[in-house]
């Protein structure tokens, strides 16, 4: 025995219009779905909800259907009787896709009985057979979108274009109960056109809203698409495809917070949809219809999985003028590096929960990150809990900014689940309550995190040229003294700090400079200055922080001895032990070969400059 699904579908903009060449935009409906079984049997026979018995003497409103099963049973050569049986639960004649779905189902089912590879091509032409006898002049649009994971958009002819969605909110949908013929519509709009030239310009008008609409969706502006299918709707009344209970629905909408909506499908009848921003206008909606069959598609993202990479600070931020509004004492310019990385998921949970590589955290750990999170929520209209798993692929708290690179794939996770769709400039203001140093892992290359009013991160230079860093892991314990411990103690007492102030700054000046020249000798001192003179400023504590041991010195003695020898290689540490050299790409491998007398060659990477932070998956 065997089974395919296929899903029902929902247009949001382009009805009609995609008949005559227009972009049409079309929404997967996973709740509603056909699902298809074939076995062997006696007779060829046909089990559904609207007809039982053989195949031959099925209605006529079945042709379709029974079309497919003979031309797919041709086409793979299957001579004998079969059982087809078709569970739906998508209502046909209502616009949402159930025709296709169903002898989608079908060729799907017919293809997995003789273990037969179906490419998507040969599918969508089988199911053009059955759409043309149920439609008379379909698209395409329904066999594409009931077989795919995303929204896209369908030109007639050109196939599909996936839409890289950023929609939030609800899209309530209702049946009228009304059966309408869309292939009926669409000839009565032939003859529209054929009789009156002007009823062009409104399935003009119709198809750039839709087509228009591509750039709203990709941007998640849904105060204007709303509005684009308000008027979409005002057309499609115009094309004589509305229906008075369709218009009264599409008020009710309206009238109780929608932000727009408008039939979907062929119309005469069908469903009705409405764009909703939030919950409260989502239930309002359905208080006014009423109804017992609507259902609502979520367009909010449950799950987003985002990566950062970990930044080495070449000119230090070490300190805070001001705690609360995290305001450095000096602006700071890293390397956001390729080997080194955070992943993290955000999804809908039923509570807050906080996994750091695979442990639950404890209250306090977690507290911490949430409160991070609130931030975002505060400014959404999401508020629900969450859960937030982070897998680091580098040692945690050792001095590898890890705390840079898992609050920075945090932010990025969380501007997308919670429909913020920031500029990263802008998510740097934010990320930096998170960590200070996170905002320059945002960016790729040389990035600035530059000390202002309000502090902000940018990428400076693209690092594309011959420049590699060697990580040196000294150790991967977790540090004693967290980096925001040592840097309040610093602050606070030691004598040298003032002095660290002054010349992080001029080092800041003098970098950017030297990287604009590509003068690598100049990044590369001025890189090992600014951290041993942070490092003394520590020492100069009190009470003293000292995170160098000894085979951190004797790294530091070889890579001294490899500059006399003429290797361009210049060290820089963080918080902790461990040492990461600037180095020259072209040089990187012959530094590790001699760091590796001193250093197990695993507990060395060599590492390149990276992108910025991106989203690897939403669903």
């Amino acid at each position: 025995m065997n089974e395919s699904i296929s899903h029902g579908k929902i247009i949001l903009m382009g009805e009609h219009a995609v008949v005559y060449g227009y972009g049409a935009i079309a929404l997967p409906l996973f709740s509603h779905t056909v699902s298809v079984k074939v076995e062997k049997s006696e007779e060829d026979i046909l089990v559904s909800s609207i007809y039982h018995g053989k195949i031959i003497l099925a209605p006529t409103h079945l042709n379709h259907v029974c079309e497919v099963i003979s031309e797919t049973k041709r086409r793979l050569m299957i001579g004998e009787p079969l059982k087809i049986t078709i569970d739906s639960t998508i209502p046909p004649s209502r616009g949402m896709g159930s025709s296709a779905a169903v002898v989608s189902s079908i060729i799907k089912a017919l293809f997995h009985f003789k273990k037969i590879h179906l490419p998507q091509e040969q599918l969508l032409e089988l199911v053009h057979i059955g759409e043309t006898l149920a439609h008379g002049n379909p698209s395409g649009l329904d066999g594409v979108i009931v077989n795919s994971r995303f929204p896209v958009v369908f030109k007639r002819g050109k196939g599909i274009s996936p839409i890289q969605s950023r929609m939030s909110g609800y899209l309530v949908i209702m049946d009228t109960g009304i059966s309408a013929s869309t292939k009926q519509a669409v000839m009565d709009v032939a003859q529209l056109i054929k009789k009156d030239e002007s009823f062009r310009n409104t399935l003009d008008q119709l198809g750039k809203l839709s087509e228009s609409s591509v750039s709203l969706i990709e941007k998640g502006n849904m105060k204007k698409l709303g509005k684009n299918m308000i008027l979409a709707q005002q057309l499609l009344k115009h094309l004589t495809v509305s229906h008075p209970i369709i218009d009264v629905c599409v008020d009710q909408a309206i009238a109780a917070g929608a932000l727009g909506a408008k039939l979907t499908g062929g119309g005469r009848g069908g469903c009705v949809i409405a764009l909703c921003a939030d919950e409260t206008s989502r239930d309002a909606v359905l208080a006014r219809w009423n109804s017992n069959d609507c259902w609502v598609l979520d367009l909010n993202v449950q799950k987003v999985k985002a990566r950062a990479h970990a930044n080495i600070a070449l000119v230090k931020y070490w300190g805070k003028e001001d705690e609360d509004r995290v305001i450095p004492f000096n602006s700071s310019l890293s390397l956001t590096l390729d080997k080194l990385y955070t992943d993290t998921t955000i999804e809908t949970s039923a509570k807050d929960e906080f996994i750091l590589n695979g442990q639950i955290q404890d209250e306090q750990e977690s507290m911490k990150l949430f409160r991070f999170i609130d931030r975002f929520r505060e400014l959404s209209i999401r508020k629900n809990p969450v859960r937030i798993t982070s897998v680091n692929n580098f040692p945690t708290a050792a001095g590898l900014a890890s705390s840079a690179s898992g609050y920075a794939a945090c932010a990025t996770a969380a501007n997308r689940y919670f429909n913020l769709n920031m500029a990263k400039k802008e998510l740097s203001e934010i990320t930096r309550f998170g960590s200070g140093s996170a905002t320059r892992s945002l960016f790729g290359g040389f990035a600035i995190w530059k000390k202002d009013a309000i502090p902000y991160a940018y990428e400076f230079d693209r690092a594309d040229w011959d420049i590699a860093m060697i990580i040196v892991i000294i150790s991967q314990k977790q540090k004693k003294i967290s980096s925001r411990e040592a840097m309040r103690i610093t602050v606070l007492t030691s004598p040298y700090f003032p002095a660290w102030v002054e010349n992080a700054q001029i080092d800041l000046e003098h970098m950017m400079s030297a990287i604009k020249k590509q003068d690598f000798r100049e990044v590369g001192e001025i890189t090992r200055n600014n951290a041993l003179r942070m490092h003394a400023s520590m020492m100069a504590a009190n009470p003293p922080i000292v995170y160098l041991q000894p085979q951190t010195l004797s790294v530091l003695k070889l890579i001294d001895d490899l500059n006399q020898q003429g290797f361009d290689c210049y060290p820089t540490m963080d918080a902790g032990p461990n040492v990461k050299i600037l180095t020259r790409r072209s040089q990187a491998n012959t530094i590790i070969q001699r760091l590796s007398d001193l250093i197990d060659q695993e507990n060395l990477i060599m590492c390149l400059p990276s992108e910025g932070s991106v989203i690897l998956d939403e669903s």
